[in-house]
């Protein structure tokens, strides 16, 4: 674990290369789960964000990483929290469960959360292990018949877990390698508990689809890495693991979903070399050109968005937002919006309400409130669940209130 706070990544966290270059800087911004109330969240410390190009394999980066401890340990997101996000990890969890139909099946889901996930595994035919640093959310695991670790997950701790509860058929670790701040030992310790014939499935942000979407608000210090298939299928080799699947589902606004066993035989051989090739030719996710052009529509947007807002206070018009996502603090500060321009954010999670978007006053409400105050105009933060947040909000809708949508370009509804 690292000392400081703060620390310069100078290799790449794949292939250990010093071959980088800086292709995207978004200036210094709080932790983007940092939530405090609204005397201290101006003061909180910003770090440098920035994205380094690895030249050697082609992966991508932040230039630097913050301690673990002061992200993860009290952690105010839970995977229920979106109905969107719950019917995802169903779906994800139904495929699972088919795959092993025996009984007393083992599985370890690692960053494990609220148990929401390991909820989906019937108590009788899985034995159902969850590790996670976030003590906070450890009860709403117990609550779920869960049990669960609090801690972070390594290499030492896979030993214990060995000692005590043996080997694994399935592991799981959903939207958690790009916190992970060693994944070397991460999949060692991955390799050290997965069973000769087990699976490890693992979901990641996929690179392909930020630069699609102009998803930069998905860039903050948690993320450390931003993932493609081809990277990482060379990374595994490492391990004496291999890619013998995946898939691209539009989870997390666009996510890569890796199948992984120590088996070298895979019949989708053929679809993931198809998927690399598109990487490489189709996409130019290996190419720093690709990343200036990013920059470049970012900046665009961010001038767009700014004008479409000066428009609406030059009009009168009162702003809100909806989406205290961790992507919103990004979001905000790179953009330099602040309580000058919005209210409040509306967000449905409890932990958060009452609280403020990290660097700024913008205070955090429950959406029950939204109609008792005078909003004119509501900026949906929470992109990709637009249409969902435009539904259950009707009522603002008929008494003439917009939605001001800003990807993947501003646009108001």
């Amino acid at each position: 674990m690292q000392k400081k706070d703060c620390v310069s990544i100078k290799f790449c966290r794949l292939c250990n290369s010093k071959n980088l270059k800086k292709v995207f800087d978004l200036g210094r911004t709080p932790l983007a789960n940092s939530y405090l109330k609204i005397e201290i969240s101006k003061k909180l410390r910003k770090y440098p964000l920035k994205l380094n190009y690895c030249n050697n394999c082609g992966h991508l980066q932040l230039t630097h990483s913050i301690k673990p401890s002061k992200m993860f340990s009290n952690y105010l997101y839970k995977t229920n929290t979106s109905k969107k996000n719950f019917l995802h990890f169903k779906s994800y969890a139904n495929e699972i469960r088919k795959m092993f139909k025996n009984r007393n099946t083992k599985i370890l889901d690692i960053a494990s959360n609220d148990g929401t996930f390991l909820n989906f595994f019937e108590k009788k035919k899985f034995f159902r292990l969850g590790i996670d640093p976030a003590k906070n959310l450890k009860k709403l695991s117990l609550k779920k018949g869960i049990t669960q670790i609090d801690d972070f997950f390594t290499m030492k701790k896979s030993e214990n877990i060995k000692k005590k509860y043996g080997k694994f058929d399935i592991i799981t670790a959903n939207h958690v390698c790009a916190h992970v701040e060693d994944l070397n030992d991460f999949f060692n310790g991955v390799q050290n508990l997965l069973k000769d014939e087990g699976l490890f499935v693992f979901e990641i942000s996929y690179r392909a689809s930020v630069l699609k979407k102009n998803t930069f608000d998905t860039i903050y210090h948690e993320h450390l890495d931003y993932h493609a298939l081809y990277p990482i299928s060379k990374f595994v080799k490492k391990f004496n693991l291999n890619v013998v699947n995946f898939k691209t589902p539009d989870a997390q606004g666009g996510s890569l979903r890796v199948y992984v066993s120590k088996n070298k035989n895979s019949k989708n051989q053929k679809s993931i070399k198809k998927q690399i090739l598109k990487e490489k030719k189709q996409l130019n996710l290996f190419n720093v050109s690709t990343y200036k052009k990013f920059e470049k529509k970012i900046i665009n947007c961010k001038n767009k968005l700014n004008s479409l807002i000066q428009n609406c206070i030059n009009n009168n018009m009162s702003i809100a937002g909806y989406g205290a996502a961790a992507k919103t603090t990004t979001f905000l500060n790179y953009f330099k919006i602040s309580e000058k321009n919005i209210k409040f954010i509306f967000d449905d999670n409890k932990l958060k309400q009452g609280l403020c978007i990290p660097g700024t006053k913008i205070k955090i409400l429950d959406p029950l409130n939204m109609n008792k105050k005078n909003i004119d105009v509501l900026i949906i933060f929470a992109w990709n669940y637009a249409e969902l947040i435009i539904a259950k909000n009707k009522k603002f809708k008929k008494k003439g209130g917009k939605f001001l949508i800003p990807f993947p370009n501003p646009r108001l509804i």
